[in-house]
């Protein structure tokens, strides 16, 4: 199978995957289901993937990597803050309050003692990877004199996902709200923006 059709029918199965997640909660998700919704065979499942904590571990990397994506495109670039962060919080919005990151989420919350692999990949594919990039991206910002973040990055930072996110991340993973429509994750990315770069933004009009 040539590279590229081998990704796009990876992604398919992965899609599955978290479809049955979301249905079956990760105790009761089977390769096999998983396996004969793709149309696929059990023992490609365990060829690609391993086992099922490596299938959902690929899907969790796969969630990380978008967010990483934006990362390098923006926030490892010199793009000015009012450009870049609405990007990034966008992309960190749909990612964290789309399904699959909910699938995901619920499943390492409901697994951490019986399958504490899952958290740790959680962890580490997802803030442990994304927050060095972000706090690199503001400390240049403030070299650049485009902010001032007086008690440092870390807790700029924080600010910053804390206007982004609030308490729907948790709201999501309890059922209360839907997944955001694209309308509303590009109000909330640019309204977390407009706050920030009031806290810390150093232009005239920030």
């Amino acid at each position: 199978m040539k590279a590229a059709s081998r990704d796009r029918r990876r992604d398919e199965i992965l899609d599955l995957a978290v479809e049955v997640l979301a249905e079956r909660g990760y105790r009761d998700a089977s390769m096999l289901e998983i396996a004969k919704r793709a149309a696929a065979s059990k023992e490609t499942l365990y060829a690609w993937f391993g086992d099922k904590q490596g299938l959902f571990e690929a899907v969790i990397q796969r969630n990380a990597e978008t967010v990483q994506g934006v990362l390098q495109g923006q926030l490892e670039s010199d793009a000015p803050p009012e450009e870049a962060l609405p990007e990034f919080g966008r992309a960190l919005l749909a990612l964290l309050l789309g399904d699959s990151a909910v699938a995901i989420n619920r499943a390492a919350i409901a697994e951490v003692r019986a399958e504490p692999r899952l958290a740790e990949t959680l962890a580490r594919a997802g803030r442990d990877a994304t927050l060095p990039a972000f706090l690199r991206y503001l400390e240049r910002q403030q070299e650049h004199g485009l902010l001032a973040l007086d008690a440092g990055p870390e807790e700029a930072a924080e600010v910053y996902l804390g206007l982004l996110l609030g308490d729907r991340q948790v709201r999501r993973l309890l059922g209360r709200i839907p997944a955001p429509t694209k309308k509303e994750i590009d109000a909330r990315a640019a309204t977390a923006t407009t706050y920030f770069l009031q806290l810390y933004g150093t232009s005239p009009g920030m």
